[in-house]
């Protein structure tokens, strides 16, 4: 499985760096779609799969934001993401004390015998667009706006 996903990063113009890491058969770094980077890893423990993994960290700028908002108005926004995420059906985790958002991994898996080229790029295309739908979100919310701005709207559950 290492040379065939290996070959096919490098095809696609993708793979940045075969890192070493003594949790995995192999953990390959790459760029998609050109500028964010993300990882494809054999766990030692799963010798029978791969798992593409996004992991973004929220920019302090965004995090600032969050702490000047409304407690319950944060809660909601975390419970916002669960939803989104999960829609994509990708694994996900998020690092978010205070339901302040720090950090957010999506992860999808692949077993060995339903990989090829077109699913490694399908799974790899699948975790992007629910990284970019989580980013967005982010940027409706918080980009631009002041402490204290951005509270739920009551009239229509939904937030401005």
């Amino acid at each position: 499985m290492r040379e065939k996903i290996k070959r096919w990063l490098v095809e696609e113009e993708m793979l940045v760096e075969d890192i070493p890491d003594s949790d995995s058969h192999f953990r390959f770094l790459f760029m998609f779609p050109g500028d964010h980077y993300m990882e494809i890893v054999q766990p030692l423990t799963k010798p029978d799969m791969v798992q593409v993994i996004s992991t973004t960290s929220v920019s302090e700028e965004h995090q600032e934001t969050m702490r000047g908002s409304n407690p319950g108005h944060r809660a909601e926004f975390i419970w916002a993401l669960r939803f989104v995420m999960n829609t994509f059906f990708v694994d996900f985790e998020m690092v978010h004390p205070d339901n302040i958002l720090e950090k957010f991994t999506l992860t999808d898996t692949i077993f060995e015998d339903g990989l090829s080229k077109d699913k490694l790029m399908s799974v790899i295309r699948k975790v992007w667009k629910a990284n970019l739908q989580v980013i967005w979100i982010i940027q409706k919310e918080y980009v631009g706006l002041e402490p204290g701005e951005g509270e739920p709207d009551t009239d229509s559950g939904m937030y401005r």
